[in-house]
């Protein structure tokens, strides 16, 4: 495709400006041919004095010329290209039902003027686009987004005539079935690219049906053009008469498909815009912004031109002035321009990341190919050679060949071996976390026991870095010692609780880098002692990766180097720190799991396995809760067994948010135990990671799907606050909706927190929506399950959502705990010694002044 998007443009170039290329002096065109719309022959328009001089008139029809009949403008162009300067050319024509037969001097083409609209527009930007589009293709062969971008791109560098009738035979088909082919699905790829680019309009956005009946109502009139176009232009260059009637049904469709041409220009611009208003991230916004700008400038202007020449039934270039018209030209090359200011600047596709992980890999794996093809063809030129030029007996030629095939086929083997080689040396690091991160959550969630926990978490991680060398060492209640190795024949070593590089792992919280060669690094502070940078040198640990639960540190991964030698980069980093929160949750998990199961084996009693479960489920909520600059909040969960599937937890993002999360799991005991850690794991694991809300919400929700039982989902309330602003972003799944009390008294206000979707769990693909709240200072807000609401008595009366209501009424004055106990207080109080039914978790948040 490269290359046949290459020879297009360098053979327009030739034909455009032939006085670059040297080569004999040309005949310049004495008229220009075209297709007569009325019948099946062409007519000859904007003659040249010489022309005129052989007794042609406008609009005759051209029969024959240099004496061959006229059945397609390569005809023509053959004759007049062949030609040379001062011959002359015999030609027929008709004039007004009179054959008129002459001859034509033909004079030397002068050369066309360089001006800037033809430099920019035959020469520097299709270049340009044709480099652009196919490098990201190169990059991102399996990207669907790059494939459109190419041919977007392409379609930039078919603007201009190229002239194909001069080029000759089966070069000139080439470049009309190129021309038509791109110049026709311009509009598509240009309404598709407003649409996907640099990301997809969300599925349940709104506006989404219009755009897609949009879509379909441009795209099938220009994909009919496209279809037409290119058979009437093959036939126009070799035989007009095959293809007429094609032509003119082409001809009687020609508005509409104007129509749809211009209207994909302008709903590029709407959609464009219309994703720039929906976008909540800062990036997704900046990128959107800039594409849009540069739509706004390259694509109105030039069809607007063109609507009005078209209702004056002319040409732009006789309307308008060539100042105006060039700039429409110019301008249209702004777009490719942004675009690529988007991808290699803003990152949109990835591609610069995608470059510096795998360039060096691909070219050395790339450069053993090419060397076995060299010295394969090497040794079977040699071959043929020997055979041909001496005189050999059959026998002699067979063996002789016979040495060559092996010859070629050793040679495979060896450049196979190298490959290895190079593989092992150079390996490629281009991995996709996503997919690793989803494979790995697999396998930790079906996975009860911490050994093969670690096995599976350490293998994983070797394999996707290319990692040699990995120890995971825990916390049992006494040091750090190695609870799993791979790489290392014995590694019998421990690290004291207190021991200097746990404390560095402990204040950083997550991976630190070794580097023994820096004295003035952490590794040589007072707080390390030589004993412990002997046993890390031992372990040969080029990073260490904290494993935490909570805010525990109950282990950590130690990294010896990477195969290729190379630092671990910061999307290493950013991938092992993701797959750590995981695995900390999950060691977690496996501890909880298999404390009760010993307990429930040693003791053989229930209430005491419960017990020991309550105990570490309560660690996993928060135990120590961030300040978060203008809130004052707290929360509470009552289990109505030792353990319970109410949860609620809260998280520090990097990017300085807080999360809120309250959720309720259907069912009790330890099944709805076990569900409500793997909630909270998938949301911890997964928070940090996808930043756009109703896509965690799916994920965390697919997760939470093929984890449990068909009976088992979870009501889920999520929400992100931005303290900057008072902004709360939240998605309710099937939650009791939590209520803002803002004012007092008469001038109250209630509002409930609704939008978001089904449960969690329940379905496996579900869409959720993301709203948004501004806080006012003093605002309220109550976060309950439904063992609150439904606070039962002996009478079997419930307690209710409007009870809540008014004793959160009169807790005006009150902070976030004071609050917090009334209110339990006062359900409990209601139910009157009736036995709790369900579990009880109340969340109370206030708006500081």
């Amino acid at each position: 495709m490269f290359l046949a998007a290459a020879a297009y443009q360098f053979r327009t170039i030739e034909t455009r400006f032939p006085q670059w290329f040297g080569g004999p002096e040309r005949a310049a065109w004495p008229f220009v041919v075209e297709p007569d719309r009325a019948a099946p022959q062409f007519k000859i328009s904007v003659l040249k004095p010489n022309a005129i001089e052989a007794g042609l008139h406008e609009n005759d029809a051209l029969l024959e010329i240099n004496g061959t009949r006229v059945t397609g403008l390569g005809v023509a162009g053959d004759a007049i290209s062949r030609a040379n300067p001062g011959a002359l050319l015999p030609v027929v024509a008709r004039s007004n039902g009179t054959t008129v037969a002459t001859r034509i001097r033909l004079i030397s083409a002068e050369a066309q003027p360089i001006g800037f609209v033809a430099l920019a527009g035959v020469l520097i930007m299709p270049a340009f686009c044709i480099v652009l589009g196919f490098w990201v293709v190169a990059v991102r062969p399996r990207d669907r987004l790059a494939w459109l971008l190419l041919a977007f791109l392409l379609g930039f560098t078919t603007f201009f005539d190229p002239f194909v009738e001069s080029w000759g035979p089966v070069a000139r088909d080439f470049g009309a079935i190129y021309h038509a082919l791109f110049n026709a699905t311009w509009g598509i790829w240009l309404l598709l690219f407003g649409i996907y680019f640099p990301e997809s309009l969300p599925r349940g956005a709104r506006g989404r049906t219009l755009w897609n009946w949009l879509t379909w109502l441009i795209v099938l009139p220009l994909g009919l053009r496209a279809a037409l176009d290119v058979i009437a232009a093959t036939g126009v260059v070799e035989n007009y008469s095959s293809v007429f009637v094609i032509a003119r049904f082409r001809g009687v469709l020609l508005p509409l498909f104007a129509a749809c041409s211009y209207a994909s220009s302008f709903c590029c611009i709407g959609c464009l815009a219309w994703k720039r208003y929906l976008a909540k991230r800062g990036d997704a916004e900046r990128r959107l912004r800039l594409v849009l700008i540069g739509a706004l400038i390259s694509l109105p202007l030039a069809p607007v031109l063109q609507i009005v020449a078209q209702l004056k039934h002319t040409q732009i270039e006789v309307l308008f002035p060539p100042w105006l018209y060039g700039a429409s030209y110019v301008l249209e090359f702004v777009f490719p321009l942004a675009v690529a200011y988007v991808i290699v600047v803003h990152r949109a596709m990835d591609v610069r990341l995608i470059i510096r992980q795998s360039l060096q890999y691909t070219l050395a794996r790339r450069g053993v190919i090419i060397l076995q093809a060299v010295l394969s063809a090497i040794l079977f030129i040699a071959v043929a050679a020997l055979v041909t030029e001496h005189r050999m007996s059959y026998a002699g030629t067979v063996i002789l060949m016979a040495a060559g095939l092996w010859g070629i086929f050793l040679l495979n083997g060896i450049t196979h071996r190298l490959a290895a080689v190079i593989d092992r040396r150079f390996f490629r690091e281009a991995y996709d976390a996503e997919q690793i991160l989803n494979d790995l959550a697999e396998r930790v969630r079906s996975i009860v026991e911490i050994e093969p926990l670690l096995k599976t978490v350490a293998g994983r991680i070797a394999e996707a870095l290319h990692v040699s060398k990995v120890s995971v060492l825990l916390n049992e209640g006494g040091p750090f010692q190695v609870a799993y190795s791979r790489g290392h024949e014995r590694v019998p070593l421990n690290f004291p609780d207190g021991a200097g590089a746990v404390q560095q792992l402990k204040e950083e919280k997550k991976p630190v880098r070794v580097y023994f060669e820096d004295r003035n690094g952490w590794l040589y502070n007072e707080a390390v002692s030589e004993e412990e940078r002997r046993r890390l040198r031992e372990m040969e640990a080029e990073l260490l990766l904290p494993l935490f639960a909570k805010d525990t540190l109950t282990g950590f991964m130690a990294l010896g180097r990477k195969r290729s030698e190379a630092p671990y980069s910061g999307s290493d980093l950013r991938l092992l720190n993701s797959v750590a929160a995981q695995t900390g949750l999950a060691i977690e998990v496996s501890r909880l799991t298999m404390k009760v199961s010993v307990e429930a084996a040693q003791r053989e009693r229930l209430n005491r396995e419960l017990e020991i479960a309550r105990e570490v489920q309560q660690k996993l909520f928060p135990q120590l809760l961030p300040s978060v600059h203008g809130l004052d909040y707290c929360a509470e969960c009552r289990p109505a067994r030792e353990v319970g599937g109410d949860y609620y937890d809260f998280l520090e993002l990097p990017d300085g948010k807080f999360t809120i999360a309250v959720g309720d799991v259907s069912g009790k005991g330890i099944g709805a135990a076990l569900m409500m850690a793997s909630l909270q794991a998938s949301l911890r694991g997964q928070a940090p990671i996808i930043r756009h809300m109703p896509a965690l919400m799916q994920k965390i929700n697919k997760m939470v799907y093929e984890s449990s039982s068909a009976n088992r989902y979870a009501t889920f309330f999520y929400g992100e606050y931005d303290a900057a602003v008072r902004r709360l972003t939240y998605v309710n799944a099937g939650h009791n909706p939590p209520v803002v009390l803002r004012g007092c008294g008469t001038n109250r206000q209630i509002f409930r927190w609704e939008t978001g979707g089904p449960v969690i769990g329940l379905l496996p693909e579900v869409e959720f929506q993301a709203a948004s709240f501004d806080f006012e200072p003093s605002d309220m807000v109550v976060l309950f399950t439904d063992g609150i609401s439904e606070s039962m008595n002996a009478n079997d009366e419930e307690w209710g959502e409007e009870r809540l209501l008014a004793c959160a009424k009169t807790c005006e004055g009150l902070n976030a705990r004071e609050t917090l106990d009334r209110m339990m207080q006062e359900a409990v109080a209601f139910a009157a010694g009736a036995p709790q039914h369900d579990d009880m978790t109340l969340a109370v948040f206030r708006v500081e002044r």
